[in-house]
């Protein structure tokens, strides 16, 4: 009701009706955010609309649900929203300095608005946002959605798609191809560097945590020249914990840690993971000369328990070999 008087009339009744909605925003938990949105896009009287800007400008950013709401109200009419969401912000640390980048909504929320939305000019504003930016809340939306295990947008889009939409708007933000842009454990961002050729970057993450990364990224679409880049990055890694993860992710059965093993053949440093791994690659001879009674890889099963590959099952079926069944432990069957 109140709402319905504040869009749709003019005068006192409407101003305080908005007065009312406002007020609402200053005390947790913001009530009726969604309403005072509205009412900057849709009144009728263009005071009740200039109290309704004042009041998200003071919310917006107090709370990330708040910026969250805001951000979904006000992107349906986007006309009204940009003047909102762009408007100057000197004081922002971040670029480009706008009141949309003091307090990014989180979620994906504008990298879904950049790529999906129905409205060409709120694609274009979000899409140059983006190329510009270097607030972590926004570059981190790049990185969940590039990785090897993307979460998808907020609406349903064709995965393949998505992912190479998102790196084409990606190679365009030059604070993506820095060192590890958002720490070395976070490395869905190395595609970047890749496909820019820098590949001194790639030193910056944790090497365990980017072999995990590009081992699971030949199922995305990604142009051939990073495939080409990341598969020759995986098959000339030295001795370390990237060559040791790349080994152990063998014994999971992963297809590109097992085909940069056969292109290259490395293989691990560790003695407790060597019978494992060579289990898994059916190098026979080798194994059997090392393990003849199985008596290692029973050791390796029991110390891995439930981090054991069950690759090693599917390898000893395949050929026929019986794996040592510690006490307490279980053929799965597979």
């Amino acid at each position: 009701m109140l709402e319905q008087i504040a869009v749709s009339s003019a005068g006192p009744s409407a101003r305080l009706a908005a007065r009312i909605l406002c007020g609402r925003l200053r005390r947790p938990p913001a009530g009726n955010v969604a309403a005072v949105a509205r009412l900057m896009t849709g009144a009728r009287d263009e005071r009740v609309a200039a109290m309704a800007e004042e009041a998200l400008a003071l919310a917006w950013g107090s709370d990330q649900k708040v910026t969250n709401r805001v951000w979904d109200t006000l992107t349906a009419t986007p006309g009204p929203a940009w003047r909102f969401l762009l408007a100057p912000a000197p004081d922002c640390p971040h670029k480009p300095r706008v009141r949309l980048v003091t307090a990014p909504p989180d979620g994906r929320r504008v990298l879904a608005a950049a790529l999906k939305s129905a409205d060409p000019e709120l694609r274009g504003a979000t899409a140059d946002l983006l190329r510009a930016t270097d607030h972590p809340i926004l570059l981190a939306d790049f990185e969940s959605a590039l990785g090897s295990t993307p979460k998808p947008l907020r609406e349903p889009m064709d995965g393949k798609l998505e992912a190479r939409a998102v790196l084409d708007l990606a190679l365009t933000n030059t604070h993506l191809c820095q060192p590890a842009p958002l720490g070395g454990y976070r490395a869905g961002l190395a595609i970047v560097a890749i496909l820019k050729r820098r590949f001194d970057l790639l030193d910056s993450y944790d090497p365990a945590s980017l072999v995990d990364e590009l081992v699971c990224l030949d199922d995305r679409a990604f142009p051939a020249p990073a495939a080409e880049g990341y598969r020759r990055w995986l098959r000339a890694l030295g001795p370390g914990p990237g060559r040791e993860r790349l080994c152990e992710l063998v014994t999971d059965g992963y297809p590109g840690a097992l085909a940069a093993i056969a292109d290259s053949g490395q293989e691990p440093d560790s003695p407790d993971l060597l019978p494992a791994f060579l289990f898994c690659i059916e190098q026979w001879e080798r194994y059997d000369a090392l393990d003849p009674d199985g008596a290692l890889l029973e050791n390796y099963i029991i110390k891995e328990g439930d981090d054991a590959g069950m690759y090693l099952w599917t390898v000893a079926e395949r050929n026929g070999r019986q794996l040592p069944a510690p006490r307490g432990f279980a053929d799965p069957g597979f």
